[in-house]
């Protein structure tokens, strides 16, 4: 046993780099929805890879494009399935899940979370995502489970998440703001500035989406 030990733990280290490896390696994930096909940051990803492979002789139209690529997409997730799912208990058991996949492209239109409280008839701002000037409750949203979630619930096809996390924040508001009337939970959605505009002092553009407000004063009934 002494002398076989030295293999065996090669093997067992070889399959384990194997387990995680595979299991971080990019897929399409939730990406298989074609609502998030929508997202600017995708249709720009999507048009960047047409014109790479116009420039190598292969012409797309955009639906054409897309058709194939959800062709392509749906079997590799599967493949991916099938080389992961022998792993489960070694995931479950070890606690060696991957939580994070590597990333496949840069996110160009990132999101902001903004909370406001109706007081008065007045909106005022508690929370805005990495801000040092509305820091309510900035502790737990700084938390790496929550700032994933973050992320998560501004993509399209996670409205009934993003809506229950809504409901579950408005009851520490209206224990925390016991003037205010409503909450309101909304995104705002800009595009990444380049270098260049970075070095000239631009502003950046954007818009504000997804909006879900609460009423406060039911919750304290």
């Amino acid at each position: 046993m002494p002398r076989a030990w030295p293999h065996i733990r090669a093997v067992l280290i070889v399959v384990h780099l194997f387990a995680i490896t595979v299991l971080a390696m990019p897929a399409p994930g939730s990406g298989l929805q074609r609502s998030a096909w929508d997202d600017p940051t995708v249709k720009e990803e999507f048009s960047a890879w047409r014109a790479r492979l116009d420039g190598w002789g292969l012409h797309y139209e955009e639906d054409e494009f897309e058709e194939m690529l959800w062709t392509v997409a749906s079997g590799y997730q599967k493949s991916v399935r099938k080389v992961t799912d022998p792993f489960k208990p070694y995931y479950r058991y070890a606690g060696t899940h991957q939580s994070w996949r590597m990333f496949v492209a840069p996110h160009m239109n990132p999101s902001i979370l903004h909370i406001d409280v109706r007081v008065n008839n007045e909106w005022q701002t508690v929370y805005v995502e990495n801000s040092d000037a509305f820091t309510w409750n900035r502790e737990l949203f700084d938390h790496d489970r929550m700032r994933s979630a973050m992320f998560r619930y501004a993509w399209p096809g996670w409205r009934t998440n993003w809506e229950r996390l809504g409901d579950w924040l408005a009851v520490r508001l209206a224990d925390d703001y016991p003037e205010a009337t409503l909450a309101r939970f909304r995104y705002w959605k800009y595009r990444s500035l380049s270098p260049e505009q970075v070095a000239a002092g631009d502003e950046r553009d954007g818009r504000f989406y997804r909006r879900y407000e609460v009423d406060l004063t039911e919750l304290r009934e």
